[in-house]
């Protein structure tokens, strides 16, 4: 039994992340945990814009992607996977390890997206999971 653990960004990206792993190893990896990171840098920048209060903001994200992963997991509830949830706060690259080693997970499975050179030099995300991994880091394109 093989336990996988899927950074997942939206509901989109994240359906074709488990059907690719479904597909690529079709019965092997029987145990999917999925996982949200809520960037706080990014949440401090969306409530000045929004003009609320971070902690209004990290509710709503919160409510937002609970829904979201509740969702994935009844979308895949037919199939023969075990799928658990979770959302975190910090930085995601960090989280993403951290879980990786607490949940015991076999490999980490993660979604690229065709990036600005801006973004690729400043924060990417992908790269430092691969860089800061002990396990396998498998990416598919989203």
């Amino acid at each position: 039994m093989k336990k996988a653990l899927v950074a997942v960004g939206d509901f989109e990206s994240g359906s074709k992340l488990v059907n690719q792993l479904i597909e690529f190893f079709d019965d092997w990896v029987t145990e999917v945990h999925l996982l949200y990171v809520i960037d706080k840098q990014n949440l401090e920048h969306l409530a000045v814009f929004r003009e609320r209060s971070p902690d209004q903001i990290l509710k709503e994200i919160k409510q937002e992607y609970n829904n979201i992963l509740e969702k994935l997991t009844t979308v895949f509830s037919d199939t023969h996977l075990f799928i658990t949830t979770d959302i975190t706060e910090g930085l995601i690259s960090e989280n993403i390890i951290e879980l990786s080693k607490r949940e015991e997970a076999d490999f980490i499975v993660m979604g690229t997206r065709r990036e600005t050179i801006t973004r690729r030099l400043i924060k990417n995300h992908v790269r430092y999971v691969i860089e800061l991994s002990k396990i396998p880091v498998l990416l598919f394109p989203v």
